[in-house]
């Protein structure tokens, strides 16, 4: 993933969710301020399952490379998202840490909009943020295909995907990373095991 990549990861389970977010922030090395944004469970859950996954969780919060953060405390905040706001701050966060020569990997979970009927304040957010970060940064967008589908708002599938420069969708019948223009409706829907049509661009 190049530097600057908008990416986004649609799964349909814990397992498959943390497999590729945490894999992502995994992959930075030395030099990678990490950023994790949890809203499917608490900071402190998060950093266990991190743990679990091999991440140096104690090392890098000592260090200073590391931050985990509720989403309450940066995509909506005493109940209203500001998208100028929260970019600023993954802006600020990424130049302050290429000026200490680090580069910044984040990871987004993103059902916290569902959960709080923000879908169409999260669709401009995404849009806003455009396919390449206007900052120095690799962000993957995790969206919970489960949380969609029972909020009614696989309308907006699409949208998202298309704010994104990349797609990554993993569910029970494998997984692929393609660009959105080359994601096809019918085998986004084999891969996550749902129903024909399900998909279908509106």
């Amino acid at each position: 993933m190049p530097p600057g990549t908008h990416a986004v990861l649609v799964y349909d389970s814990e397992e498959r969710k943390q497999d590729a977010l945490f894999s992502h922030l995994k992959v930075g090395g030395k030099y990678d301020d990490l950023v994790y944004i949890c809203s499917e469970e608490t900071p402190a859950e998060a950093e266990g399952a991190m743990k679990k996954f091999g991440i140096d969780v104690d090392e890098r919060k000592s260090e200073g490379t590391l931050e985990v953060k509720s989403y309450d405390e940066v995509y909506i905040v005493k109940g209203n998202v500001d998208s100028p706001a929260i970019i600023k701050g993954f802006s600020d966060l990424a130049y302050k840490d290429s000026e200490r020569g680090y580069g910044m990997r984040a990871s987004g979970e993103m059902s916290c909009f569902f959960d709080n009927n923000k879908v169409p304040e999260l669709v401009k957010y995404e849009q806003d943020l455009h396919r390449k970060f206007s900052f120095p940064a690799m962000g993957l967008c995790g969206y919970n295909l489960v949380k969609m589908a029972n909020s009614g708002s696989l309308e907006v599938l699409w949208p998202i995907l298309k704010a994104h420069a990349l797609v990554i969708m993993t569910g029970p019948n494998g997984s692929f990373a393609l660009k959105p223009e080359e994601v096809d409706a019918r085998d986004a829907e084999k891969t996550m095991g749902v129903a024909e049509g399900s998909f279908s661009p509106s």
